[in-house]
């Protein structure tokens, strides 16, 4: 019956369990709404799963035992205390052993639908870049999160407010991605959800395609056809920043992608990456980084 249930609830490809010594047992709760829920899983025994794809986001902090997650990408090792968000685009190799979980799970429909009111958007799906926390500070907040919405879950007047549920759901999201790396990228940085005019949209294209190049005010003004005093206005009026703000920000996210594919055992440094990128001073784009994706460029670089 245990093993149904997995296979079930999983989407397993496979299940190759070990022989269920006498003080195996198997116990599993789920309790929620369509948006969210929270669960527990104990399987007193050594399991391996391989499973598809979920249509769902599940979070697992380890409360007893050691659990091993593979998705050709990725292996994440946990053990008490150890936090982490199951693959969510890829087949994942699992091995349990004498496993217990506190689980969260949140629709994926539902969280892109909130994307929006948290200032951000995910052009092509919301989707996990990695298992692992961002930091153990934001590994903290989660816990302190997920504790409060597993009481809620069980007060029967709360869960019967809507207001109640749709404020803890949003609670719940925004600790979802701000503690895990997503495909979810800033809405105001690019425009989306809001009809730019052409002038701003040429000149946000230039920068990112010159981004390595050096450029300024007088040579953005001239790719979006505008004056530089136009162009300030423009950027102020649309955008609520200016022009060299977002030459910055397109700067760091160049630097974020090249740190994220970056390998420190191929000799890449974070302080050459960001020098690539028009970062001259190593602790002021340190500093930058942690403020714009909550966690050091050293730890995306070496993650």
């Amino acid at each position: 019956m245990a093993h149904e249930i997995l296979h079930r609830v999983y989407k397993l490809q496979s299940l190759d369990a070990g022989a269920p010594g006498d003080s195996f047992r198997f116990r599993r709760s789920v309790t929620g709404e369509p948006r969210f829920a929270v669960g527990h899983l104990e399987y007193g025994g050594v399991l391996r799963t391989i499973s598809d794809p979920i249509p769902y986001f599940s979070i697992a902090t380890v409360v007893g035992g050691r659990v091993t997650v593979s998705d050709g990408v990725e292996e994440v090792r946990g053990e008490s205390g150890s936090t982490i968000a199951f693959s969510s685009k890829r087949v994942k190799d699992t091995q349990w052993d004498h496993l217990e979980l506190s689980q969260i799970m949140i629709d994926r429909d539902s969280v892109e639908k909130e994307l929006a009111s948290l200032g951000l958007a995910a052009p092509r799906g919301l989707h996990l870049t990695s298992m692992s926390m961002v930091s153990a500070s934001h590994q903290k907040h989660w816990r302190s999160v997920t504790a409060h919405l597993r009481q809620l879950v069980q007060n029967d007047a709360a869960m019967s407010s809507p207001l109640v549920r749709t404020a803890a759901f949003r609670t719940l999201v925004t600790a979802f991605v701000e503690g895990f790396s997503t495909t979810a990228v800033p809405l105001d940085h690019r425009g989306e959800g809001r009809q730019l005019p052409s002038t701003v949209r040429r000149a946000m294209a230039f920068m990112d395609e010159h981004a390595h190049d050096d450029i300024g005010v007088v040579e953005i003004a001239e790719a979006a056809r505008l004056t530089p005093r136009g162009l300030q206005l423009a950027f102020r009026k649309h955008l609520d920043t200016t022009p060299m703000a977002e030459l910055r920000q397109a700067r760091l996210r160049a630097a974020h992608g090249d740190l994220v594919a970056g390998d420190p055992t191929l000799g890449h440094t974070v302080a050459g990456i960001a020098a690539s990128w028009g970062f001259a001073h190593a602790g002021r784009f340190s500093a930058i980084y942690l403020a714009a994706y909550g966690r050091s460029p050293r730890e995306t670089l070496e993650s």
